[in-house]
């Protein structure tokens, strides 16, 4: 067995930190002070691969922890499955003095199944511990080392945590046989990186960060990979599970996964010849996708599996048909296969959901995807299936893999393409209301919202709760005081159209303030721009909003009987490269007529005009605000 002079060196760390009073804690470097809650003292982690399908970690951290924000820094959970073999844990508590309070022992760690209650089954357990002090700062040390089996991937390496973690020192050390070799990416920081040959079958490469002082929460901040420092180590040949081989390329990841996916597509007699019955009539290809996507909302429901090589591997397909059930591998596969019988074909797909992503087209991983969809090319374009909806209307590309890139898996291995992605003509919130006002400020309204594009989620969803959540939803998101709805409806406009309309009766008391003979009737009551930013601060970041969106409002206001209008505000238009707003009244026929528009051009803003966003949300926000002022006739 060869012990390496890294590890050597780790395990003096260890042992050093093991000591009764530890000096260097109780104090806190002042250059590291600055917005931090808890900074890491030490974080070293050193892996070494074994053999092609088994590798070794070691990892040693100590973390002061400076104030009750800081304590989440110095919880340990430690996350592992039947394939990694946990060989060591321990842990040490110092007082402000430095001095050790306590020492956390096996037994004092909670050890439980951490998979959420939609999976099905998972082997995914984890360690825990929380300290019990809170007389701050305090300092925590953890050591721990495992052992796993079957290597497809390597963990990312995050040496900072997240906001508010400043880092003395960090260090991840790779040890490898010669003949196994590797590929990695570093980002969103200038590692001290250093390679060197231990012997003459070994290479041994090191990635230190030192003096990292902590970032600031941010408003409208980019996601965590885009922010702090992470290494993504990924070996090139790989042993899991029975699959071997070696990928540098997304091309070769794709052969891995078409050798998955191979030979899992067999379904019943039975179901091809109920789908070939079921679409044998219909007039187009595109209709024929269409009923077997439906066919699969309606026959499955989504359970996560994920143990073992079901991780990456669907099952198979005349499963899925006889139990009803799968995961997103699973169900799109299903799809596949389904659309396989009737001579339709379709490809697999892996993409990043949510903050996960394929970020690099150039460096191929396989913690860069968590997801899989499915891939019909037609003759102008491409449908994308996402299976585990049942609610989803058809081909519709939600905002966790809208405009991103996906791996096509093909006969000739991965490909990467570019989903579908949404601009402001396309994701429109247009609301329409019919306001009646009484002489003592209640008021009585008709209120209709028509969601499109990415907006469509927030309404078209919510379609599958009850009556009673639904209105609760209602009565909580809607900015009315004293608000009773009378009547509401909400329905999805077509099963192929991202398009929702929420159509509502309501009345609400003191809608409009009054005072003497005056009442003053705000307008834009149910439109209030929802972008909050702090006070001017210089940003170490740019401003980095969801998506481009259009906000449509439409007020026609009936002026109660015996009154007139004596004042409402001038028409209005501001613009720049990332905002375009417009504001108008008019009175017609004893009705006021209020018109706004509000749309944001580009989702992402560099961070030096942050001053001058402010200044046009300001004026926007002004804007917004102003009110009618209805007058008693004399």
């Amino acid at each position: 067995m060869r012990t390496t002079l890294s590890f050597l060196l780790l395990m003096t760390t260890v042992v050093i930190s093991g000591q009764k009073h530890q000096s260097g804690y109780s104090t806190v470097p002042a250059n590291l002070e600055k917005n931090a809650h808890a900074i890491y003292r030490y974080y070293h982690k050193d892996i070494e691969r074994v053999s092609v399908d088994k590798i070794k970690t070691t990892v040693a951290v100590a973390i002061t922890v400076l104030n009750k924000q800081g304590e989440s820094a110095g919880l340990f959970q430690l996350s592992y499955t039947d394939d990694t073999k946990i060989n060591h844990v321990s842990g040490k508590i110092y007082d402000a003095q430095g001095d050790l309070v306590q020492q956390i022992k096996k037994k004092d760690y909670v050890d439980y199944s951490d998979f959420q209650d939609f999976v099905f089954y998972s082997d995914s357990r984890s360690m825990f511990y929380a300290p019990k002090i809170n007389k701050y700062p305090y300092t925590v040390e953890y050591t721990y080392s495992t052992t796993t089996t079957g290597i497809l991937h390597i963990d990312f390496w995050v040496p900072v945590e997240g906001y508010g973690v400043a880092v003395e020192e960090a260090s991840l050390q790779y040890t490898t046989p010669k003949e196994l070799t590797y590929t990695y990416m570093a980002q969103n920081h200038d590692f001290i990186t250093h390679k060197t040959e231990p012997d003459v079958n070994t290479w041994q490469q090191k990635w230190t960060l030192k003096d990292f002082q902590a970032l600031k929460r941010e408003a409208y901040a980019p996601d965590f990979r885009s922010v702090f420092p992470y290494i993504s180590l990924t070996p090139v040949e790989y042993d899991y599970k029975g699959y071997s081989g070696e990928y540098t390329t997304w091309q070769g990841y794709g052969n891995w996964v078409k050798s998955l996916i191979e030979g899992t597509t067999q379904l019943p007699a039975a179901t091809i010849d109920r789908i070939q019955a079921m679409t044998d009539s219909l007039p187009t290809t595109r209709d024929k996708v269409k009923a077997v996507y439906q066919y699969m909302q309606h026959k499955t429901r989504y359970v996560c599996i994920s143990v073992g090589i079901q991780g990456f591997q669907p099952m198979q397909a005349a499963d899925v048909d006889q139990y009803g059930y799968g995961d997103c591998k699973a169900l799109s596969n299903y799809t596949r296969s389904l659309l396989s019988a009737i001579d339709i074909p379709s490809y697999y797909a892996e993409i990043g959901a949510d903050n996960q992503r394929i970020r690099f087209t150039d460096f191929a991983s396989a913690d860069q995807t968590n997801h899989a969809i499915l891939a019909v090319p037609m003759d102008k374009d491409t449908i994308w299936l996402e299976c585990t909806n049942p609610y989803n209307p058809f081909g519709y590309v939600g905002s966790a893999i809208a405009n991103r890139k996906a791996l096509l898996v093909g006969e000739n291995g991965g490909e990467l393409v570019d989903m579908p992605g949404y601009d402001k003509e396309s994701n429109i919130l247009d609301k329409q209301l019919t306001l009646k006002i009484d002489p003592n400020g209640d008021a009585t309204a008709d209120y209709a919202i028509h969601a499109s594009g990415l907006l469509f989620e927030e309404y078209g969803f919510l379609t599958m709760g009850t009556e009673k959540m639904q209105k609760d939803y209602l009565l909580t998101h809607l900015p009315v005081n004293n608000l009773t709805i009378n009547n509401f409806n909400l329905t999805n406009e077509g099963d192929e159209k991202a398009s929702a309309l929420l159509t509502i009766q309501f009345s609400a008391g003191q809608y409009a303030s009054r005072a003497g003979d005056r009442l003053f009737v705000p307008l834009n009551q149910l439109s209030p721009l929802k972008i909050k930013l702090p006070p001017s601060e210089e940003r170490a970041f740019d401003v980095q909003f969801p998506y481009p969106l259009t906000e449509i409002s439409r007020v026609h206001l009936n002026i109660p009987e015996n009154f007139e209008v004596e004042h409402f505000p001038e028409a209005k238009k501001i613009e720049n490269n990332y905002f375009s707003y417009q504001y108008s009244c008019e009175v017609k026929d004893n009705r006021l007529v209020f018109t706004r528009q509000f749309s944001l051009n580009n989702k992402d803003i560099p961070k030096d005009e942050y001053t001058e966003l402010q200044e046009t949300l300001r004026q926007i926000k002004k804007v917004d605000n102003a009110k009618v002022i209805l007058k008693r006739k004399a």
